[in-house]
């Protein structure tokens, strides 16, 4: 007899329907599974069959043909274990045919299932294929449960199959479906000093624009760009489950998968990190840094350590945001949206332009530190700002500095970001608008144009650096509240564009 079970595989953030044909029939007992199966996949014969025995199910002696369809598309993972378990039973007779069904599971050797990633990805693809219901491991139900629209059936094992369609089945008690975090650790209010070098994080939260923080060791470059997600707005739902869906199919992210945080999130991986780390990659393409900071922050500590190979493949992500992994037949894309920070030290040694310390670094060696650091690179940052040392005695001034909270200036951003919404009627950001649109919303006067074009010719601004300075002129009149873009809004633009360090 013959079975067709629907299943789903994943390629990178998408799944694919794919159909599980079975075919028993008399001859000699073997299992033979075709269609690009992975070893994991060829191995499962023997977990199935063990599983379907400690189920209390038979297993005839007969000869299996397991038919993955599309032949062309690529099979990998456990999560086709309960799928080709329930296409054995459906062609034995021991279950009643299903074809409005979808099935995913790693089975064990007795009969119970084990969780399987992709799940969020899964339920997306359900939804389009106008699938009826989706058979999940139970440790998956809560993570499955973000996508309401699907009728799910979490089950524990496979005897909880028969009790589905014998109708004496009974769902578990409906857990809550996410828990919302919203609180950051770090604060601002932390940090002393540095007014400027806070208000262009502020501007940067606000429209979403990428800064570098050029300053010497210890002037405090890494514990402010630590604090920037802590003015960050929360994610919406449908943000937060693009982001889960990343952290769904890695292998490099522990823990549960549970649990849905409305935190924007922040990688900060080492100066070491290899091309595929940063990137992405793999035998079986997963994400790398740049997408898992996907809707947040990718900061980029000690930024001219990093091999020059390294920070030359941010070019296109950071543009584009997405990248695209090639394999011999396919190619995989990952979403890249996020805020790119980068703190750096003026030279080697640290104290270039320093007011305190004398820089020990020969011109000649500065410049080659900087070359490490692209044109390309850097006309891709919006905001570049020096960050210098407290001077002496400062730091336990208190008085003497206006502290405000990560909450105080999350206000000012939030409202910033309401702005954003109400005039391009979604949820893009300044930093995002398209070159098209930026005539429309960024109009300036003479006299701010005569400015630019000034610092233009002074500093041989390119053309991606001029839009990026209207595009933060429009941040800075969204914080104050403003609908024109002033002169005074294009002049602050110009004083967070730094350029001449090297």
């Amino acid at each position: 007899m013959l079975s067709r079970v629907k299943s789903a595989a994943l390629s990178g953030l998408d799944a694919h329907l794919v159909l599980v044909e079975v075919d028993a029939r008399r001859g000699l007992p073997q299992e033979i599974i075709v269609g690009l199966p992975d070893a994991v996949i060829r191995e499962s014969k023997s977990r199935i069959r063990s599983a379907l025995k400690h189920s209390g199910f038979d297993y005839p002696l007969k000869s299996y043909v397991i038919n993955l369809a599309p032949a062309e598309l690529k099979k990998e993972g456990p999560l086709f274990d309960l799928p080709i378990a329930v296409g054995i039973l459906q062609s034995t007779n021991q279950i009643p045919l299903d074809t409005e069904s979808l099935f995913v599971g790693e089975l064990s050797l007795d009969g119970q299932l084990r969780p399987v990633r992709g799940v969020l990805s899964i339920c997306d693809m359900v939804l389009q294929k106008k699938a009826k219901r989706l058979f999940i491991p139970i440790q998956n139900m809560m993570e499955a449960q973000l996508i309401s629209e699907v009728e799910i059936v979490p089950i524990k094992s496979l005897s909880d199959i028969t009790a589905y369609y014998n109708g004496t089945y009974s769902l578990p008690e409906c857990p809550e479906k996410y828990i919302k975090e919203t609180q950051h650790a770090l604060d601002f209010a932390d940090v002393k000093g540095h007014s400027f070098a806070k208000r262009a994080l502020e501007i940067s939260a606000a429209g979403g624009h990428n800064i570098l923080c050029v300053g010497p060791p210890g002037s405090g470059k890494t514990m402010l760009i630590n604090r920037l997600p802590s003015i960050l707005p929360e994610l919406s739902l449908r943000n937060a489950i693009d982001v889960h869906k990343i952290l769904s199919i890695s292998k490099s992210v522990k823990g549960t998968l549970n649990q849905l945080s409305f935190i924007p999130p922040f990688r900060n991986p080492h100066h070491s990190i290899s091309y595929a780390g940063m990137a992405g990659g793999g035998k079986v393409p997963m994400p790398g840094e740049i997408s898992l900071a996907h809707h947040g922050v990718l900061f980029l500590d000690e930024f001219a350590e990093f091999p020059r190979h390294i920070i030359e493949l941010l070019r296109q992500p950071i543009e584009d945001q997405k990248i695209g992994i090639s394999r011999a037949n396919y190619v995989v894309e990952f979403p890249t949206d996020f805020i790119f920070a980068a703190a750096m030290n003026p030279c080697p040694c640290g104290f270039y332009l320093d007011a305190t310390e004398r820089c020990q670094c020969h011109k000649a060696v500065i410049q080659r530190y900087w070359k490490k650091v692209s044109g390309p690179i850097l006309d891709r940052i919006d905001l570049v700002i020096d960050v210098p040392r407290l001077k002496k005695g400062e730091y336990f001034k208190n008085h003497t500095f206006q502290v405000e909270s990560s909450s105080m200036i999350k206000r000012r951003v939030l409202k910033a970001r309401s702005f954003q919404k109400g005039r391009y009627k979604n949820d893009i950001t300044n930093a995002r608008l398209p070159i098209s649109e930026i005539k429309k919303w960024c109009s300036i006067n003479k006299e701010s144009q005569n400015i630019i074009e000034k610092r233009g010719e002074k500093d041989h601004l390119s053309s991606r650096v001029f839009e990026k300075l209207l595009k933060v002129a429009r941040t800075i009149a969204d914080l104050e509240g403003s609908n024109k873009i002033e002169t005074s809004h294009i002049m602050e633009a110009i004083h967070f564009r730094k350029v001449n360090f090297g």
